[in-house]
């Protein structure tokens, strides 16, 4: 049984992201906790509770489905502060939540919050759709990486698990630095490839055009892909990737879903 976690304003990029997570589990067993942080700015107590439970119920009869099970979760504190708590009470597999919207989840996406979020929060997936993003059928995912990374099973085990149940294609994409893979880079690539044994997959080099940041996003957007992921890296190639510039533009200006991976210690 997965377990997945929903946090909404009762935004329409909110309820487009709830959608998505829909689909990408339609054939697992799953749970979807439908989150709402309440801020007394917003509204009364009472009127955002009513709106939870609608909002719930319209997802349950969004595509029905013997396979899900729907949960409203009301929170009185702020989200960044509250959904941790949450995220190891409930046993939560992933985060998935849209990148804009109108209270709560544009709050956590602007300035040193959103970094704050997923700096934090190391254990946990967290899956961004952005409002750009048109629901398709979904047949292609990719991965980015550097090969400066020794990549642990639990690491992958969210995208792995997804493909293997979904059966789409993934590239592996390599954005290229230097002429040639040094001899530990080329290790951790062989060890890559093991892991993702029996998957439908494909390894690419990538010369980098402008800044990581618009190389990734653009190949991301002409391949068409379903799901863009990377693994949170604190040191080596990826830090500057994970900037908190970058990640505030990665959330408002990507147009694929974004899935940030934890990296194990």
């Amino acid at each position: 049984m997965k377990h997945i976690l929903l946090p909404t304003d009762f935004s329409a990029n909110a309820l487009k992201a709830m959608h998505y997570a829909v689909a990408l589990f339609e054939n697992e067993k799953t749970t979807f906790y439908v989150l709402h942080a309440h801020s007394f700015e917003s509204g009364s107590k009472m009127e955002a509770q009513q709106n939870l439970q609608l909002s719930t119920e319209e997802l349950r009869n969004y595509k029905p489905n013997p396979k899900h099970l729907f949960e409203p979760q009301f929170l009185e504190e702020p989200l960044f502060i509250g959904i941790e708590p949450l995220i190891i009470k409930k046993d939560i597999d992933f985060i998935v939540m849209g990148t804009k919207g109108s209270s709560a989840l544009k709050e956590l996406f602007m300035g040193s919050r959103a970094v704050k979020m997923i700096e934090t929060i190391r254990y946990c997936p967290i899956l961004m759709v952005p409002d750009a993003y048109e629901l398709a059928p979904l047949s292609r995912f990719m991965i980015a990486t550097n090969f400066d990374h020794y990549y642990e099973r639990i690491e992958l085990a969210p995208i792995i698990g997804l493909a293997k149940d979904l059966k789409v294609k993934i590239d592996v994409v390599h954005i290229i630095e230097e002429k040639t893979l040094s001899d530990y880079q080329e290790k951790l690539k062989q060890l890559l490839k093991k892991k993702l044994f029996k998957l439908d997959y494909a390894f690419e080099e990538i010369s980098s055009k402008g800044t990581l940041q618009k190389t990734i996003t653009s190949l991301a957007k002409e391949r068409e892909v379903n799901l863009l992921a990377m693994t949170h890296h604190r040191y080596g190639f990826w830090k500057e990737f994970f900037s908190t510039r970058v990640i505030k533009k990665i959330a408002f200006d990507i147009s694929v879903p974004f899935l940030v991976l934890p990296e194990v210690d």
